[in-house]
């Protein structure tokens, strides 16, 4: 099959659509509202939740894998935690299924890379594609690939086994998979239902889809355990305020107050959780909002 044509998203980035070829009727609002594109460039650049998370999962993936490690991620959004990892040495090429993620993604790389800027950009269905290799040309296998990273990817997926097995097809033994998930149904809210998640994980079920894909796990553990006692507190109150004062929890995903912030919030809050990331370069967390897998093909 011939390789679609390169497009050329604003700046000078090109990115390989693959779904261009074959689209398969596709609905691309069932993962994600590409709406949220705009207000998730600023968001995730400024927000305590997503410069934490980026660090952590750098920092962490420094233990097993280590910058040069050639990556790809697949859902990645505007490119936050892809764009972080390049700034550390890691070699990490973009993957997603919204042109719109892609293109922020583009200029995000564009404002922080500098001379790293180089990057594949490539849109695609992760269920059931997978980008060619970069030192294959036209070769769909991923040879080429030291790991494929889905941070906070498969919680969006109706079937999240069949296409972690898809991932795991693709990948030759020892190559890695690293992905986060969030933790615990008992903490299902509003934020879980705007961002059309389908569940939420525990280490038992993060494990069992690892290993039944054809991974072995090698470090697998909860983060965010401060937020996993605010998170509880959060739902109690909007409970309460349902019941008492008969308001429903907001609906739209720029009025919650999970994508809320501010300066002082953001500084007491990465503080905090500074100590956590320095915990968990030695030891393991009891629970927490989401869950941390990195995982070796076998």
């Amino acid at each position: 099959m011939s390789m679609p044509k390169p497009s050329t998203p604003p700046g000078d980035a090109e990115i390989l659509d693959l779904l261009a070829e074959d689209d398969a009727g596709i609905d691309l609002a069932a993962y994600f509202d590409p709406r949220e594109f705009a207000f998730r460039e600023t968001l995730e650049t400024t927000h305590y939740w997503h410069v934490y998370r980026r660090e952590l999962i750098r920092r962490l993936m420094d233990v097993h894998l280590g910058p040069g490690t050639r990556a790809i991620e697949l859902g990645c959004g505007t490119g936050n935690v892809a764009t972080h990892l390049n700034r550390h040495g890691y070699v990490v090429d973009y993957g997603d299924v919204h042109r719109e993620g892609l293109e922020a993604a583009a200029r995000r790389v564009a404002a922080h890379l500098g001379a790293a800027r180089h990057r594949r950009y490539v849109r695609l269905d992760i269920t059931r594609q997978f980008p060619p290799a970069p030192d294959l040309d036209g070769d769909r296998r991923a040879d080429g690939y030291d790991a494929v990273l889905l941070f906070d990817v498969l919680e969006h997926l109706p079937d999240d086994q069949a296409t972690l097995r898809h991932v795991r097809r693709h990948l030759r033994p020892g190559a890695h998979v690293v992905f986060t998930v969030p933790a615990f149904q008992m903490l299902w809210s509003p934020w879980d239902d705007t961002q059309k998640h389908k569940r939420r994980y525990t280490l038992e079920s993060a494990r069992a889809l690892a290993e039944e894909s054809g991974f072995a796990l090698e470090r697998l553990t909860y983060f965010f355990f401060p937020l996993f006692f605010a998170a509880g507190g959060v739902k109690l109150l909007r409970e309460l305020r349902s019941k008492v004062l008969g308001r429903p929890a907001p609906v739209a995903f720029d009025e919650l107050l999970e994508a809320k912030t501010n300066p002082a919030l953001n500084a007491a809050a990465l503080r905090l959780l500074e100590l956590e990331a320095r915990w968990l370069m030695g030891r393991d967390l009891p629970c927490g909002t989401s869950v941390f897998a990195l995982a070796r093909a076998v």
